[in-house]
């Protein structure tokens, strides 16, 4: 048998080498994988499609040497194929998700157990925000003024005084808790609306913002105090600036300016400012605002008892 010559050989590893190396992987690569003892195979970039993820990192490329693999060399996943399936089945759909059909739905289970143990591999590879999605939507102002970034840079810029909401889109878990960080801003109220009483209004001219509109309450930055349905109340010592987190926990039950308690509903605590009922009607997170904010952390409602979610858009 002919023996191929030393040159060969190394021109054989070398393109081997090179095939394996980050820069040569192709998101249009087709990977072959064992889930929990089922093949299937998935394109690279469906994997990688939800940025900052710990999945897409794992699937970058640049780990392909070091990943488990089985002995057939497909990549494996140490998951359920119940489980693992319906999140790539929903990747697969937003990717082809347009305008004239209906919208992709997050994956949704009859049994609690289930749900449980989806929610917690969807949270394990760092895919909540790409599954169970939240949006920027302007609600009152003018589009034109505005630009809405959306995952991971969730944020927007506007120069015009405008209002947006902060809503879920594709399942029914709502926003419990959210961060923002101010950028330069004229000035800024974020708080909350009741959810069906909040009707959009795009168009030109003035518009009283969150706070002020009935069914709207909010931390008012540019006073410095808390709007609730037009009525304000001071609250001392209370100031920002390029840079400043806020902070609202538990729909509103208690708000943070960069970690320090500045307003609550709870009785016990000294910063007792707000009405002790307002986590009782469905709530969405609303802003009001000229110039730039981001938002840079979302928490869901949790689907169970146990179980709370932390989106982050930093």
């Amino acid at each position: 048998m002919k023996r191929s010559s030393p040159e060969n050989e190394e021109a054989a590893s070398s393109t081997e080498k090179r095939q394996r190396s980050p820069s040569f992987q192709q998101p249009s690569d087709v990977l072959h994988l064992n889930v929990g003892g089922t093949l299937t195979a998935v394109l690279r970039r469906t994997l990688t499609s939800i940025e900052g993820s710990m999945l897409a990192s794992r699937f970058s490329g640049r780990w392909d040497d070091s990943l488990e693999k089985d002995r057939d060399g497909n990549f494996f996943i140490d998951q359920p194929i119940g489980l693992f399936q319906p999140m790539i089945d929903y990747l697969r759909a937003k990717a082809c998700e347009t305008m004239l059909a209906p919208p992709v739905t997050s994956p949704e289970f009859d049994d609690v157990r289930k749900l449980k143990d989806f929610v917690r591999m969807v949270e394990y590879f760092g895919m909540t925000a790409g599954i169970y999605p939240t949006e920027l939507e302007m609600c009152r102002g003018e589009i034109s003024a505005s630009k809405i970034s959306g995952h991971p840079h969730l944020g927007v810029i506007s120069s015009e005084y405008a209002t947006f909401t902060l809503e879920t889109r594709g399942h029914k878990r709502p926003i419990r808790s959210f961060s923002v960080i101010l950028g330069d801003v004229e000035k800024i109220e974020i708080g909350l609306v009741r959810a069906n009483h909040f009707v959009k209004k795009l168009r030109k001219g003035d518009h009283r913002g969150v706070g002020m509109e009935r069914y709207t309450f909010c931390l008012d930055c540019s006073q410095g105090g808390l709007l609730y349905e037009g009525s304000f109340t001071k609250l001392d010592g209370l100031s920002t600036e390029k840079g400043t987190l806020i902070r609202c926990e538990n729909k509103g039950e208690r708000w943070l300016v960069n970690g320090q308690v500045v307003a609550s509903s709870i009785a016990l605590e000294d910063s007792f400012h707000l009405p002790p009922d307002l986590q009782q009607y469905s709530l969405i997170p609303a802003f009001s605002g000229k110039g730039s904010w981001q938002v840079c952390e979302v928490e869901l409602d949790p689907m169970i008892s146990d179980h709370k979610t932390s989106i982050s858009h930093l």
